[in-house]
Formats: structure tokens, C-alpha cells, sequence
């Protein structure tokens, strides 16, 4: 939800599509994430936290509860996350290049890691996540 510093809804992207989910974008609160077994923190709370250095409620969920955590990332920050998180999180690694949309369905998707180290993907086994998707969160 564009602008709320948290919210409720099913998962629309990635592996955990259609579970149940709390999302936090800026302010974090413990008592929120009782009855959600999915809790998704989106970029900008994760580039706060490590600009203060600071992951304790990422960590708490981790070692106190059986939660599954979805953080994103970017090529900006994705080095800047601590193992302790990484190590313990689902990761939506978001890459931003809207000529993907022009691609036929049967193209493939590449991505250089490095020399000789390629990952693809053709465009159809992809999951595409439409506006209309988002229409069922709420605000809490």
C-alpha cells in the first residue's frame, strides 16, 4: 500500500504467493505480526536499518518465533544486509528494467553474475504480479 508504514494482505510475488502477510515499510510493531505467518519487509525499511545499523527486529523475529520473513533487496544494498539476516530470510532480489515488458513470453531473461556464471529464465515461467493484485490489502 503506497504510503502506509504498514499493512495486511496475501503475498502477491515471488515464492510465498497468496499466504497471508503483514508488511512493514516503515514502522515495525511486534504485537502486529501474532497472527500472520508471512512477514515482508520492503526496501526502504530495510535500507533504514542499515543506515542506523540497526536489524534487532529482524533478528527478534528470527530467533523467538517460527515465522517465515521476506526482506527485498537491491544491487545497492543486498551487501550491506548482515549473515545473521541473510542467512535466515527469503530474499526478493528486485532488479528494475521495464524493457522486460517488450520481451515475448517464449524470451529469455539473463542475468550475469560473472564470467561464465549466468542465471536465465524465460519470461513465461516468470510470475508477473498485475495492480489489480494488490487490491485486497488493507490498512491496519
Amino acid at each position: 500500500m503506497y504510503n502506509e508504514s504498514y499493512w495486511i494482505g496475501k503475498e502477491v510475488e515471488g515464492r510465498y504467493k497468496d499466504i497471508y502477510t503483514i508488511f512493514f515499510r516503515k514502522d515495525y510493531k511486534k504485537e502486529l505480526i501474532e497472527e500472520y505467518p508471512h512477514v515482508y519487509f520492503t526496501i526502504e525499511f530495510i535500507n533504514d536499518c542499515i543506515k542506523k545499523q540497526d536489524f534487532k527486529c529482524i533478528e527478534d523475529i528470527i530467533h523467538t518465533t517460527k515465522k517465515t520473513i521476506t526482506i527485498e533487496a537491491n544491487k545497492e544494498c543486498l551487501n550491506d544486509i548482515p549473515l545473521s539476516i541473510f542467512n535466515h530470510v527469503h530474499i526478493i532480489y528486485r532488479i528494475k528494467d521495464i524493457n522486460i515488458e517488450r520481451l515475448k513470453q517464449a524470451d529469455t531473461i539473463s542475468v550475469d553474475a560473472d564470467w561464465y556464471r549466468v542465471y536465465q529464465v524465460t519470461k513465461m515461467q516468470m510470475i508477473k504480479t498485475y495492480p489489480d493484485d494488490y487490491k485486497y490489502d488493507l490498512k491496519i
